[in-house]
């Protein structure tokens, strides 16, 4: 896993994005199973944004890669505000 141990910004697109996908795939799926409609559970999908703020902390801190964390901030940011316009 030498991809994630470069400090560009496409390791941060990567990994922000990609943690955002997998936990929201994660959740529809789990609505699906459980007979749930996704549309009427929306603000539930406010929870991708854990596994985020996770990976920004982790670059952060540990790594201390600034090129990744300036870009999972942008990241962080261009989507919630996506997502706050959805949910309003």
């Amino acid at each position: 896993m030498t991809f994630f141990r470069q400090n560009k910004i496409v390791v941060g697109l990567v990994a922000g994005l990609g943690s955002e996908l997998l936990a929201a795939l994660l959740l529809w799926a789990g609505l699906l199973v459980a007979g749930e409609p996704v549309g009427a559970h929306i603000r539930w999908f406010g929870i991708v944004f854990v596994p985020l703020v996770l990976i920004l902390r982790h670059y952060a801190k540990k790594r201390e890669f600034l090129v990744v964390t300036k870009t999972l901030i942008v990241i962080l940011f261009i989507t919630f505000v996506a997502f706050m316009a959805a949910v309003l």
